[in-house]
């Protein structure tokens, strides 16, 4: 079921969820947040990393962001 991650209190959900740390509000922005949360993610499920990291679910992801998913499972499969 596809998810989207648009603010950072679906990001808070989703990291308390996976287990991932706390936001750092002092030390890092939002968007430093989620990339931090989307790798940790996509270790667990990759189509749910990049759903947090394009901000909304699969069945809406763009062209492109279509084409960036399939590249980054190819590296990962590279580096397994």
């Amino acid at each position: 079921m596809p998810m989207d991650f648009p603010d950072l209190d679906s990001l808070k959900r989703a990291a308390e969820i996976h287990k991932f740390r706390e936001y750092h509000e002092e030390s890092e922005s939002e968007d430093e947040y989620r990339e931090a949360l989307a790798d940790h993610v996509e270790t667990i499920d990759m189509i749910e990393g990049q759903e947090i990291r394009n901000k909304v679910g699969w069945d809406k992801f763009t062209p492109q962001q279509n084409i960036n998913t399939l590249k980054r499972a190819m590296l990962i499969k590279k580096r397994g």
